[in-house]
């Protein structure tokens, strides 16, 4: 199976809203054990296995708008089809703090996906993890997003990803309809109690 997380290359880049699947891939290679020392079709690439297989988690160095052109001829050279695929993506149509996970749909105006679906189509797994919309005000959609999170946001995010190991091994187990269920509710946008 392989794991994508979308995001820009660069220092630049590393902490604004579109790097969110990179933030991601990141947090499950530290899980995982493993690091991104390969390079393959345009992504820098880790390798872990679980329950005996083999799995990547990916990051393509394409930038976020050529995202298809690094994730469609890895599925292919590693001999997988749509459905083997998870995308990690940002969402500005999603609050921080939510995150949605669905097996296949539509681009929902996001030049990643969008990427990613004129080479495999729109049969693969994708996990949105909410940026918030743009406050408006003399802020464009590209200022959003390649704009950095709030710390308070930046922690419900950070809250999000520590969970997200439990998601993703539901997934690579076959149980991923379960883990729709189980994360698509959740709510890790609310303070957390001073205690």
């Amino acid at each position: 199976m392989i794991i994508a997380g979308l995001g820009n290359p660069g220092i630049e880049y590393q902490d604004t809203r579109h790097n969110a699947g990179f933030w991601a891939v990141e947090a499950l290679a530290r899980k995982f054990s493993c690091a991104f020392t390969e390079r393959l079709h345009r992504a820098q690439v880790a390798s872990f296995r679980f329950k005996g297989a083999a799995h990547l988690l990916v990051k393509p160095q394409t930038y976020m708008n050529l995202s298809g052109e690094s994730v469609t001829p890895l599925l292919a050279s590693e001999q997988l089809v749509s459905s083997d695929l998870l995308v990690i993506a940002d969402d500005i149509n999603l609050p921080v703090g939510r995150w949605r996970l669905r097996s296949a749909g539509g681009h929902g105006g996001h030049n990643g996906l969008k990427s990613i679906i004129a080479g495999v189509g729109e049969e693969f797994w994708r996990l949105r993890i909410g940026v918030g919309t743009s406050p408006g005000t003399g802020s464009t959609l590209v200022d959003h997003v390649l704009g950095p999170l709030a710390s308070e946001e930046r922690a419900f995010i950070d809250r999000q990803l520590s969970d997200l190991s439990e998601l993703v091994c539901m997934w690579l187990a076959g149980m991923g309809q379960r883990a729709m269920g189980r994360f698509n509710g959740r709510n890790y946008g609310i303070p957390e109690p001073i205690s």
